[in-house]
């Protein structure tokens, strides 16, 4: 008898360190950017992809200006819900089937100082202003928030719209676009799923664009 007792005694303690342990698990991970000034938080099963990958596959654009932008990033670093997005699919405009979450951190070139306005802030990624005013067509197009955000670090604009592709996918981009105080460096905040797999992943990927924070240096 007093054998079965110790032996639920120690298996009530074990029961209640394993509930302890489950139960102080974070929920969220962090992306930071402390030299800079700036975080956000994801789900912690989230898989990362890290900012070498991201500029090795930068590194590969032949696009104006490109080399120019890369060698000016401070940091960047992304996040999925799939482990099957890697770093091309994150610097693409291809409709990704679950969120991908996008944050960098970058210094203005000397032409941008001068010239940069909540419209290329907005204009960051797609000719958003441009569609908006109807200079430019696409087949489908809405903007569902569109309004300032300001930060300790800076201030600038979130935007969050739907476009249709050639293909006939609509994708949902949730875009945060934030100019520092000094105005010599822009933080940037991308989420981006197909427009079904953002509703239906809304809740998430609202808490993901409103813990991104920009404190600055």
């Amino acid at each position: 008898m007093r054998i079965n007792r110790l032996a639920l005694k120690v298996l009530s303690i074990i029961s209640a360190s394993l509930l302890l342990s489950s139960c102080a698990q974070p929920s969220k991970s962090y992306m930071t950017d402390k030299a800079d000034g700036v975080f956000l938080s994801t789900p912690r099963e989230w898989h990362r992809i890290s900012s070498a990958s991201l500029a090795k596959e930068e590194s590969k654009s032949n696009a104006d200006g490109a080399a120019e932008r890369a060698a000016a990033v401070l940091w960047q670093e992304a996040a999925s819900s799939s482990s099957q997005y890697l770093a091309a699919d994150v610097l693409s405009l291809k409709t990704p089937s679950e969120p991908i979450v996008y944050a960098r951190v970058r210094t203005l070139l000397p032409d941008e100082v001068n010239s940069i306005s909540y419209n290329s802030l907005r204009d960051l990624i797609l000719p958003v202003t441009s569609w908006a005013n109807g200079t430019i067509k696409t087949p489908v197009f809405d903007i569902s928030v569109d309004e300032e955000s300001v930060h300790k670090g800076g201030r600038g604009v979130h935007t969050v719209f739907n476009f249709t592709q050639t293909n006939g996918t609509s994708q949902t981009v949730d875009q945060t676009a934030i100019l520092s105080t000094d105005h010599s460096t822009i933080y940037v905040l991308i989420i981006r799923c197909s427009t079904s797999c953002y509703n239906k992943e809304h809740t998430t990927l609202e808490k993901i664009a409103q813990s991104f924070t920009v404190r600055g240096i």
